[in-house]
């Protein structure tokens, strides 16, 4: 984007403050390939291109660099972050654990009658959503969805401390920087979808061996797909670059 671009059109929910709706655009931009990796984010233009003040710009940015989507820099402000194979690979080890932890204790809530039916159906529906035509034509909705259905099953483990550890890594804002600006998440949801409808059936079931391995066949396929993204935005930042040279 340029001096000379347009005012952008807000994203967001209806109620939310304006610097979230500001955070949900510059997301929405940035999954959308919109800025480079390693773009500086200027908030004096940003505000102008947004059609707001400079507060809730500032606000979202400082929120965007604590999710991991901007680089805040000394004196320098903000750029859009490049995401790294080991972060990535760090982070989807963490999140393993987390995730088989928190199936292990949500199964046992189960078998105690504390994770009910309607429940289970709640995790059914936000996977049905992410299924729906009208999503799969929205990247943001779709990302959303899938986060908020792993949140759930980890929130079904009734541990605060691992709740507030799983929200704290972010893993749908990895997936989003892993993913931005490609379309080959279109290729993986039926694969997804399985993927996803194993981990439900196995909190309904109270199996947590085939928990344990939905969650691990599950992350492994997905931590390599979101390598695999990495290297071919690297690849197509690398060709433009030698195009330009």
């Amino acid at each position: 984007m340029h001096d000379n671009d347009p005012i952008v059109m807000l994203v967001g929910e209806p109620g939310a403050t304006l610097a979230e709706n500001v955070r949900l655009t510059l997301i929405d931009l940035i999954m959308k390939g919109v800025y480079d990796e390693g773009a500086r984010l200027y908030p004096e233009r940003l505000a102008e291109q947004l059609g707001v003040s400079m507060t809730p710009v500032r606000e979202a940015l400082m929120q965007l660099a604590a999710d991991g989507f901007v680089e805040g820099v000394q004196r320098r402000g903000f750029h859009v972050r490049t995401p790294d194979p080991r972060q990535v690979t760090n982070l989807w080890q963490v999140r393993q654990g987390l995730e088989l932890t928190a199936g292990e204790l949500a199964i046992a809530r189960r078998k105690a009658n504390l994770v009910s039916d309607a429940d289970i159906e709640y995790l059914a529906g936000l996977q049905r959503q992410q299924e729906a035509s009208e999503t799969l034509a929205n990247h943001l909705q779709k990302l959303d969805l899938n986060g908020r259905l792993h949140t759930r099953i980890v929130e079904l483990s009734g541990n605060e401390v691992l709740v507030s550890l799983y929200q704290s890594i972010r893993t749908k804002v990895a997936g989003s920087l892993v993913q931005r600006g490609l379309d080959t998440w279109r290729d993986r949801l039926q694969a997804e979808s399985d993927e996803h409808w194993g981990l439900i059936n196995a909190i309904r079931d109270a199996d947590f061996v085939a928990f344990d391995r939905a969650t691990r066949k599950h992350l492994a396929r997905s931590l390599k797909d979101a390598l695999a993204d990495l290297e071919a935005r690297r690849a197509h930042a690398a060709t433009v670059q030698d195009k330009s040279a």
